[in-house]
Protein backbone atom coordinates (compact mmCIF):
# COMPACT_ATOMS: atom_id res chain seq x y z
CA UNK A 1 0.00 0.00 0.00
CA UNK A 2 1.17 3.52 -0.79
CA UNK A 3 -0.46 4.84 2.39
CA UNK A 4 0.23 3.88 6.00
CA UNK A 5 -2.94 2.54 7.61
CA UNK A 6 -4.03 3.94 10.97
CA UNK A 7 -3.82 1.44 13.87
CA UNK A 8 -7.61 0.94 13.90
CA UNK A 9 -7.52 0.28 10.13
CA UNK A 10 -4.74 -2.31 10.56
CA UNK A 11 -6.80 -4.03 13.24
CA UNK A 12 -9.86 -4.05 10.94
CA UNK A 13 -7.71 -5.42 8.09
CA UNK A 14 -6.43 -8.28 10.28
CA UNK A 15 -9.98 -9.15 11.37
CA UNK A 16 -11.26 -8.96 7.80
CA UNK A 17 -8.45 -11.15 6.48
CA UNK A 18 -9.03 -13.75 9.20
CA UNK A 19 -12.80 -13.83 8.75
CA UNK A 20 -12.53 -13.93 4.95
CA UNK A 21 -10.14 -16.89 5.13
CA UNK A 22 -12.45 -18.64 7.60
CA UNK A 23 -15.46 -17.97 5.37
CA UNK A 24 -13.74 -19.41 2.31
CA UNK A 25 -12.61 -22.46 4.33
CA UNK A 26 -16.12 -22.98 5.70
CA UNK A 27 -17.62 -22.84 2.22
CA UNK A 28 -15.13 -25.40 0.93
CA UNK A 29 -16.05 -27.76 3.79
CA UNK A 30 -19.83 -27.28 3.97
CA UNK A 31 -20.88 -25.52 0.73
CA UNK A 32 -22.99 -23.24 2.90
CA UNK A 33 -22.89 -19.62 1.60
CA UNK A 34 -20.79 -17.33 3.80
CA UNK A 35 -21.15 -13.60 4.48
CA UNK A 36 -18.45 -11.41 6.05
CA UNK A 37 -20.19 -8.34 7.47
CA UNK A 38 -17.84 -5.31 7.59
CA UNK A 39 -19.56 -2.48 9.47
CA UNK A 40 -17.69 0.81 9.87
CA UNK A 41 -18.89 4.41 10.25
CA UNK A 42 -18.50 7.21 7.73
CA UNK A 43 -14.95 8.51 7.50
CA UNK A 44 -13.22 5.30 8.61
CA UNK A 45 -11.55 4.65 5.26
CA UNK A 46 -13.48 1.52 4.32
CA UNK A 47 -12.29 1.57 0.70
CA UNK A 48 -8.63 1.90 1.74
CA UNK A 49 -9.04 -1.03 4.15
CA UNK A 50 -10.64 -3.09 1.37
CA UNK A 51 -7.80 -2.20 -1.01
CA UNK A 52 -5.32 -3.51 1.58
CA UNK A 53 -7.44 -6.66 1.94
CA UNK A 54 -7.34 -7.26 -1.83
CA UNK A 55 -3.54 -6.90 -1.80
CA UNK A 56 -3.36 -9.38 1.07
CA UNK A 57 -5.56 -11.90 -0.78
CA UNK A 58 -3.81 -11.60 -4.15
CA UNK A 59 -0.21 -11.26 -2.94
CA UNK A 60 -0.27 -12.82 0.52
CA UNK A 61 1.09 -11.47 3.82
CA UNK A 62 2.99 -12.74 6.86
CA UNK A 63 0.07 -14.96 7.91
CA UNK A 64 -1.65 -15.99 4.68
CA UNK A 65 -0.27 -17.32 1.37
CA UNK A 66 -0.84 -15.45 -1.88
CA UNK A 67 -3.85 -16.33 -4.00
CA UNK A 68 -2.98 -14.81 -7.40
CA UNK A 69 -5.89 -16.65 -9.04
CA UNK A 70 -8.46 -14.87 -6.81
CA UNK A 71 -11.41 -13.13 -8.50
CA UNK A 72 -12.99 -10.15 -6.79
CA UNK A 73 -16.30 -8.54 -7.86
CA UNK A 74 -17.24 -5.15 -6.36
CA UNK A 75 -20.95 -4.25 -6.61
CA UNK A 76 -22.37 -0.81 -5.77
CA UNK A 77 -25.53 1.05 -6.77
CA UNK A 78 -23.86 3.81 -8.79
CA UNK A 79 -21.35 4.03 -11.69
CA UNK A 80 -19.71 7.09 -10.15
CA UNK A 81 -19.30 5.35 -6.77
CA UNK A 82 -17.67 2.44 -8.60
CA UNK A 83 -15.30 4.81 -10.38
CA UNK A 84 -14.41 6.50 -7.11
CA UNK A 85 -13.66 3.14 -5.45
CA UNK A 86 -11.66 1.97 -8.47
CA UNK A 87 -9.63 5.21 -8.48
CA UNK A 88 -8.80 4.80 -4.79
CA UNK A 89 -7.65 1.22 -5.27
CA UNK A 90 -5.65 2.14 -8.39
CA UNK A 91 -4.07 5.08 -6.59
CA UNK A 92 -3.30 3.53 -3.19
CA UNK A 93 -2.70 -0.20 -3.77
CA UNK A 94 0.71 -0.25 -5.46
CA UNK A 95 0.88 -4.05 -5.88
CA UNK A 96 -2.38 -4.11 -7.88
CA UNK A 97 -1.80 -3.04 -11.50
CA UNK A 98 -4.18 -0.90 -13.53
CA UNK A 99 -4.83 -3.83 -15.87
CA UNK A 100 -6.14 -5.88 -12.93
CA UNK A 101 -9.03 -3.50 -12.16
CA UNK A 102 -11.83 -3.75 -14.72
CA UNK A 103 -15.14 -1.87 -14.99
CA UNK A 104 -17.79 -4.12 -16.55
CA UNK A 105 -19.54 -2.21 -19.35
CA UNK A 106 -22.52 -3.37 -21.37
CA UNK A 107 -20.96 -2.28 -24.67
CA UNK A 108 -18.16 -4.83 -24.83
CA UNK A 109 -18.32 -7.33 -21.97
CA UNK A 110 -19.03 -10.92 -23.03
CA UNK A 111 -17.26 -13.74 -21.15
CA UNK A 112 -18.14 -17.27 -20.11
CA UNK A 113 -16.09 -16.85 -16.92
CA UNK A 114 -14.46 -13.95 -15.11
CA UNK A 115 -10.67 -13.87 -15.42
CA UNK A 116 -8.51 -14.87 -12.47
CA UNK A 117 -6.37 -12.26 -10.73
CA UNK A 118 -8.77 -9.42 -11.51
CA UNK A 119 -11.01 -7.00 -9.58
CA UNK A 120 -14.28 -6.29 -11.42
CA UNK A 121 -16.54 -3.30 -10.76
CA UNK A 122 -20.24 -3.67 -11.42
CA UNK A 123 -23.25 -1.49 -10.52
CA UNK A 124 -26.88 -2.44 -9.98
CA UNK A 125 -28.13 -0.38 -12.96
CA UNK A 126 -26.19 -2.73 -15.26
CA UNK A 127 -28.19 -5.64 -13.80
CA UNK A 128 -31.66 -4.27 -14.47
CA UNK A 129 -33.93 -5.97 -17.00
CA UNK A 130 -33.45 -3.16 -19.50
CA UNK A 131 -29.64 -3.45 -19.44
CA UNK A 132 -27.88 -4.97 -22.46
CA UNK A 133 -25.65 -6.96 -20.10
CA UNK A 134 -28.62 -9.11 -19.10
CA UNK A 135 -29.62 -9.95 -22.70
CA UNK A 136 -28.27 -12.21 -25.42
CA UNK A 137 -27.58 -10.60 -28.77
CA UNK A 138 -25.46 -10.64 -31.92
CA UNK A 139 -22.49 -9.35 -29.93
CA UNK A 140 -23.23 -11.11 -26.62
CA UNK A 141 -23.08 -14.87 -26.18
CA UNK A 142 -23.21 -14.80 -22.38
CA UNK A 143 -25.39 -12.59 -20.19
CA UNK A 144 -23.78 -11.15 -17.04
CA UNK A 145 -25.94 -13.51 -14.96
CA UNK A 146 -24.53 -16.49 -16.86
CA UNK A 147 -20.96 -15.20 -16.45
CA UNK A 148 -21.42 -14.80 -12.70
CA UNK A 149 -23.20 -18.16 -12.34
CA UNK A 150 -20.49 -19.99 -14.29
CA UNK A 151 -17.73 -18.30 -12.28
CA UNK A 152 -19.40 -19.12 -8.95
CA UNK A 153 -19.85 -22.76 -9.95
CA UNK A 154 -16.40 -23.38 -11.40
CA UNK A 155 -14.24 -21.05 -9.31
CA UNK A 156 -16.02 -20.92 -5.96
CA UNK A 157 -12.73 -21.51 -4.13
CA UNK A 158 -11.30 -18.19 -5.32
CA UNK A 159 -14.32 -15.88 -5.81
CA UNK A 160 -14.94 -12.96 -3.43
CA UNK A 161 -18.11 -10.94 -4.01
CA UNK A 162 -18.11 -7.48 -2.38
CA UNK A 163 -21.41 -5.64 -1.84
CA UNK A 164 -20.78 -1.95 -1.14
CA UNK A 165 -23.87 -1.07 0.86
CA UNK A 166 -21.95 1.59 2.80
CA UNK A 167 -21.87 4.14 -0.02
CA UNK A 168 -25.39 4.46 -1.34
CA UNK A 169 -26.07 6.84 -4.21
CA UNK A 170 -29.73 5.95 -4.69
CA UNK A 171 -32.66 7.17 -2.60
CA UNK A 172 -36.36 6.28 -2.43
CA UNK A 173 -37.69 3.80 -4.99
CA UNK A 174 -34.32 3.54 -6.78
CA UNK A 175 -32.64 2.59 -3.48
CA UNK A 176 -35.21 -0.17 -2.94
CA UNK A 177 -34.61 -1.51 -6.46
CA UNK A 178 -30.84 -1.50 -5.88
CA UNK A 179 -31.25 -3.36 -2.57
CA UNK A 180 -33.40 -6.01 -4.28
CA UNK A 181 -30.68 -6.60 -6.89
CA UNK A 182 -27.96 -6.76 -4.21
CA UNK A 183 -29.97 -9.36 -2.31
CA UNK A 184 -29.97 -11.66 -5.35
CA UNK A 185 -26.30 -12.38 -4.66
CA UNK A 186 -27.06 -13.21 -1.02
CA UNK A 187 -30.28 -15.20 -1.49
CA UNK A 188 -29.93 -16.43 -5.04
CA UNK A 189 -32.28 -15.62 -7.92
CA UNK A 190 -34.00 -18.56 -9.68
CA UNK A 191 -35.31 -16.31 -12.47
CA UNK A 192 -31.72 -15.36 -13.31
CA UNK A 193 -30.37 -18.88 -12.75
CA UNK A 194 -28.23 -17.58 -9.88
CA UNK A 195 -27.27 -19.39 -6.68
CA UNK A 196 -26.16 -17.36 -3.63
CA UNK A 197 -22.52 -16.26 -4.02
CA UNK A 198 -20.13 -18.57 -2.08
CA UNK A 199 -18.40 -15.78 -0.12
CA UNK A 200 -19.86 -12.27 0.12
CA UNK A 201 -18.13 -9.37 1.88
CA UNK A 202 -20.80 -6.82 2.79
CA UNK A 203 -19.66 -3.27 3.57
CA UNK A 204 -22.09 -1.11 5.54
CA UNK A 205 -22.06 2.05 7.65
CA UNK A 206 -24.49 0.71 10.24
CA UNK A 207 -25.50 -2.69 11.58
CA UNK A 208 -29.16 -1.88 10.87
CA UNK A 209 -28.52 -1.27 7.19
CA UNK A 210 -26.62 -4.51 6.84
CA UNK A 211 -29.31 -6.46 8.71
CA UNK A 212 -31.86 -5.13 6.20
CA UNK A 213 -29.68 -6.40 3.38
CA UNK A 214 -29.16 -9.94 4.75
CA UNK A 215 -32.69 -10.41 6.09
CA UNK A 216 -34.02 -13.81 5.05
CA UNK A 217 -30.69 -15.34 4.01
CA UNK A 218 -29.45 -18.71 5.25
CA UNK A 219 -25.77 -17.77 5.00
CA UNK A 220 -23.30 -18.11 7.86
CA UNK A 221 -22.39 -14.56 8.96
CA UNK A 222 -18.95 -13.47 10.21
CA UNK A 223 -18.86 -9.96 11.70
CA UNK A 224 -16.13 -7.31 11.66
CA UNK A 225 -17.16 -4.08 13.39
CA UNK A 226 -15.36 -0.73 13.63
CA UNK A 227 -16.78 1.67 16.25
CA UNK A 228 -17.15 5.45 15.76
CA UNK A 229 -15.00 6.01 18.87
CA UNK A 230 -12.07 4.18 17.25
CA UNK A 231 -12.37 6.33 14.14
CA UNK A 232 -12.84 9.60 16.01
CA UNK A 233 -9.82 8.95 18.23
CA UNK A 234 -7.69 8.78 15.08
CA UNK A 235 -8.61 12.36 14.11
CA UNK A 236 -10.28 11.34 10.84
CA UNK A 237 -13.73 12.68 11.85
CA UNK A 238 -14.85 16.16 12.80
CA UNK A 239 -15.78 16.71 16.45
CA UNK A 240 -19.14 18.36 15.79
CA UNK A 241 -21.77 19.03 13.17
CA UNK A 242 -23.30 22.39 14.00
CA UNK A 243 -26.75 22.92 12.46
CA UNK A 244 -28.05 26.50 12.41
CA UNK A 245 -31.69 27.32 11.65
CA UNK A 246 -34.09 30.21 12.39
CA UNK A 247 -36.05 30.01 15.63
CA UNK A 248 -38.66 32.43 14.37
CA UNK A 249 -40.31 32.92 11.00
CA UNK A 250 -38.65 35.83 9.26
CA UNK A 251 -39.18 37.67 6.00
CA UNK A 252 -36.55 36.64 3.40
CA UNK A 253 -34.80 34.54 6.03
CA UNK A 254 -33.03 32.51 3.34
CA UNK A 255 -30.76 35.35 2.20
CA UNK A 256 -30.18 36.46 5.80
CA UNK A 257 -29.02 32.95 6.70
CA UNK A 258 -26.96 32.78 3.49
CA UNK A 259 -25.16 35.88 4.77
CA UNK A 260 -24.49 34.11 8.09
CA UNK A 261 -23.21 31.04 6.23
CA UNK A 262 -20.91 33.25 4.16
CA UNK A 263 -19.56 34.81 7.36
CA UNK A 264 -18.83 31.31 8.71
CA UNK A 265 -17.07 30.29 5.49
CA UNK A 266 -14.91 33.43 5.51
CA UNK A 267 -14.08 32.80 9.17
CA UNK A 268 -12.95 29.28 8.25
CA UNK A 269 -10.77 30.79 5.50
CA UNK A 270 -9.03 33.10 7.98
CA UNK A 271 -8.55 30.41 10.63
CA UNK A 272 -7.17 27.83 8.17
CA UNK A 273 -4.90 30.46 6.62
CA UNK A 274 -3.43 31.34 10.02
CA UNK A 275 -3.10 27.73 11.15
CA UNK A 276 -1.45 26.51 7.92
CA UNK A 277 0.93 29.49 7.89
CA UNK A 278 1.99 28.97 11.50
CA UNK A 279 2.33 25.20 11.18
CA UNK A 280 3.97 25.30 7.71
CA UNK A 281 1.27 23.13 6.12
CA UNK A 282 -0.14 23.34 2.62
CA UNK A 283 -3.20 25.60 2.63
CA UNK A 284 -6.54 23.78 3.06
CA UNK A 285 -8.68 26.19 0.95
CA UNK A 286 -12.13 25.44 2.46
CA UNK A 287 -15.10 25.09 0.11
CA UNK A 288 -18.55 26.64 0.54
CA UNK A 289 -21.31 24.35 -0.78
CA UNK A 290 -24.77 25.72 -1.53
CA UNK A 291 -27.65 23.32 -2.12
CA UNK A 292 -30.38 24.88 -4.28
CA UNK A 293 -33.86 23.79 -5.32
CA UNK A 294 -34.72 21.76 -8.41
CA UNK A 295 -35.46 23.21 -11.84
CA UNK A 296 -38.78 24.73 -12.89
CA UNK A 297 -40.18 24.83 -16.42
CA UNK A 298 -38.52 28.23 -16.90
CA UNK A 299 -35.32 28.11 -14.81
CA UNK A 300 -32.48 25.72 -14.06
CA UNK A 301 -33.31 26.14 -10.35
CA UNK A 302 -36.27 27.54 -8.45
CA UNK A 303 -33.68 29.26 -6.23
CA UNK A 304 -32.57 32.66 -7.52
CA UNK A 305 -28.93 31.81 -8.31
CA UNK A 306 -28.06 35.37 -9.32
CA UNK A 307 -29.26 36.77 -6.00
CA UNK A 308 -27.50 33.98 -4.09
CA UNK A 309 -24.13 34.61 -5.77
CA UNK A 310 -24.54 38.38 -5.44
CA UNK A 311 -25.32 37.96 -1.71
CA UNK A 312 -22.24 35.78 -1.12
CA UNK A 313 -19.92 38.13 -3.02
CA UNK A 314 -21.30 41.20 -1.27
CA UNK A 315 -21.04 39.65 2.19
CA UNK A 316 -17.58 38.20 1.58
CA UNK A 317 -16.27 41.37 -0.05
CA UNK A 318 -14.86 39.22 -2.82
CA UNK A 319 -15.53 38.97 -6.55
CA UNK A 320 -15.20 35.39 -7.78
CA UNK A 321 -13.16 34.61 -10.88
CA UNK A 322 -13.88 32.04 -13.59
CA UNK A 323 -13.15 28.54 -12.28
CA UNK A 324 -13.67 29.43 -8.61
CA UNK A 325 -17.44 28.78 -8.78
CA UNK A 326 -18.73 25.50 -10.26
CA UNK A 327 -21.99 23.56 -10.26
CA UNK A 328 -22.87 19.86 -10.09
CA UNK A 329 -26.37 20.04 -11.59
CA UNK A 330 -27.80 17.17 -13.63
CA UNK A 331 -27.80 19.64 -16.55
CA UNK A 332 -24.09 19.27 -17.27
CA UNK A 333 -23.73 22.56 -19.13
CA UNK A 334 -21.93 25.82 -18.46
CA UNK A 335 -24.34 28.44 -17.10
CA UNK A 336 -24.17 32.17 -16.47
CA UNK A 337 -24.77 33.39 -12.91
CA UNK A 338 -24.64 37.14 -12.33
CA UNK A 339 -22.29 37.57 -15.31
CA UNK A 340 -19.92 34.79 -14.18
CA UNK A 341 -19.33 31.71 -16.33
CA UNK A 342 -20.04 28.71 -14.07
CA UNK A 343 -19.04 25.32 -15.48
CA UNK A 344 -20.23 21.84 -14.53
CA UNK A 345 -17.72 19.82 -12.47
CA UNK A 346 -17.79 16.11 -11.62
CA UNK A 347 -18.43 15.84 -7.85
CA UNK A 348 -15.72 13.23 -7.33
CA UNK A 349 -13.05 15.64 -8.65
CA UNK A 350 -14.02 18.74 -6.66
CA UNK A 351 -11.80 18.13 -3.62
CA UNK A 352 -8.61 17.90 -5.71
CA UNK A 353 -9.20 21.13 -7.64
CA UNK A 354 -7.62 23.71 -5.34
CA UNK A 355 -9.07 26.63 -7.32
CA UNK A 356 -12.71 25.81 -6.50
CA UNK A 357 -14.15 27.93 -3.69
CA UNK A 358 -17.94 27.72 -4.17
CA UNK A 359 -20.11 24.82 -5.39
CA UNK A 360 -23.81 25.01 -6.32
CA UNK A 361 -25.65 21.68 -6.44
CA UNK A 362 -29.12 20.15 -6.13
CA UNK A 363 -29.02 16.49 -5.05
CA UNK A 364 -26.10 14.89 -6.86
CA UNK A 365 -23.24 15.77 -4.50
CA UNK A 366 -24.11 13.00 -2.07
CA UNK A 367 -23.29 10.41 -4.73
CA UNK A 368 -19.64 9.59 -5.29
CA UNK A 369 -18.44 12.56 -3.32
CA UNK A 370 -15.64 12.87 -0.80
CA UNK A 371 -14.71 16.45 0.03
CA UNK A 372 -13.08 17.05 3.42
CA UNK A 373 -12.46 20.67 2.33
CA UNK A 374 -16.23 21.31 2.33
CA UNK A 375 -16.84 22.62 5.84
CA UNK A 376 -19.68 25.10 5.37
CA UNK A 377 -22.99 24.28 3.71
CA UNK A 378 -26.17 26.24 3.08
CA UNK A 379 -29.32 24.49 1.86
CA UNK A 380 -32.36 26.13 0.25
CA UNK A 381 -34.17 22.78 0.40
CA UNK A 382 -37.34 22.16 2.41
CA UNK A 383 -37.91 19.71 5.25
CA UNK A 384 -39.10 16.94 2.92
CA UNK A 385 -35.49 16.68 1.70
CA UNK A 386 -34.11 15.71 5.13
CA UNK A 387 -32.69 12.39 3.85
CA UNK A 388 -30.79 14.06 1.00
CA UNK A 389 -29.28 16.60 3.41
CA UNK A 390 -28.35 13.91 5.94
CA UNK A 391 -26.66 11.84 3.25
CA UNK A 392 -24.65 14.87 2.13
CA UNK A 393 -23.63 15.71 5.71
CA UNK A 394 -22.27 12.19 6.04
CA UNK A 395 -19.81 13.08 3.26
CA UNK A 396 -18.68 16.25 5.07
CA UNK A 397 -17.59 14.89 8.46
CA UNK A 398 -14.06 13.95 7.36
CA UNK A 399 -11.18 16.15 8.51
CA UNK A 400 -9.23 17.81 5.65
CA UNK A 401 -5.81 17.11 7.23
CA UNK A 402 -6.70 13.63 8.55
CA UNK A 403 -6.02 14.77 12.10
CA UNK A 404 -7.64 16.72 14.90
CA UNK A 405 -6.53 20.36 15.15
CA UNK A 406 -5.36 20.94 18.73
CA UNK A 407 -4.72 24.69 18.70
CA UNK A 408 -7.97 25.89 17.08
CA UNK A 409 -11.23 24.16 18.08
CA UNK A 410 -13.21 25.91 15.35
CA UNK A 411 -11.36 23.88 12.71
CA UNK A 412 -12.85 20.65 14.08
CA UNK A 413 -16.45 21.60 13.20
CA UNK A 414 -18.60 21.38 10.08
CA UNK A 415 -21.47 23.89 9.77
CA UNK A 416 -24.85 23.49 8.09
CA UNK A 417 -27.31 26.39 7.63
CA UNK A 418 -31.01 25.59 7.03
CA UNK A 419 -33.38 28.58 6.53
CA UNK A 420 -36.44 26.42 5.80
CA UNK A 421 -36.17 24.10 8.78
CA UNK A 422 -37.19 24.42 12.41
CA UNK A 423 -36.34 22.44 15.53
CA UNK A 424 -38.48 19.35 14.83
CA UNK A 425 -37.46 19.09 11.15
CA UNK A 426 -33.77 19.54 12.04
CA UNK A 427 -34.16 16.60 14.41
CA UNK A 428 -35.41 14.59 11.40
CA UNK A 429 -32.06 15.27 9.70
CA UNK A 430 -30.18 14.13 12.79
CA UNK A 431 -32.20 10.89 12.91
CA UNK A 432 -31.67 10.31 9.18
CA UNK A 433 -27.95 11.00 9.54
CA UNK A 434 -27.57 8.61 12.44
CA UNK A 435 -29.60 5.93 10.65
CA UNK A 436 -27.51 6.13 7.49
CA UNK A 437 -24.04 6.95 8.80
CA UNK A 438 -23.83 5.47 12.30
CA UNK A 439 -25.70 6.26 15.50
CA UNK A 440 -22.84 7.87 17.38
CA UNK A 441 -21.95 10.69 15.00
CA UNK A 442 -21.72 13.75 17.28
CA UNK A 443 -24.26 16.43 16.47
CA UNK A 444 -24.60 19.75 18.25
CA UNK A 445 -27.84 21.54 17.34
CA UNK A 446 -28.73 25.08 18.28
CA UNK A 447 -31.19 27.70 17.09
CA UNK A 448 -29.96 31.03 15.89
CA UNK A 449 -32.27 34.04 15.65
CA UNK A 450 -31.68 35.97 12.48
Amino acid sequence: MLVELFPFQKKALQNLRMNTAEALGSYRRTHTPQVVSFTAPTGSGKTIIMAALFESILFGDERYPEQPEAIIVWLSDSPELNQQSKDKIDGKADKITLSQTVTITDESFDQELLDEGHIYFLNTQKLGKSSNLTKHGDSRQYTIWETLRNTAREKSDRLYFVIDEAHRGMLGREAGRATTIMQKFLKGSPEDGLEPMPVVIGMSATTERFNTLVKGTTSTIHKVVLTPDEVRASGLLKDRIVITYPEETAVRKDMAILQAATDEWRKKWRHWQQYCYEQHYAYVNPIFVVQVENATSEKISKTDLTEALRTIESRAGYRFEKGEVVHAFGEKETIDINGLEVAYYEPSGINDNRKIKLVFFKESLSTGWDCPRAETMMSFRRAKDATYIAQLLGRMVRTPMQMRIQVDESLNDVHLFLPYFEKNTVEEIVRALQASEGGDIPTDIYGEKM
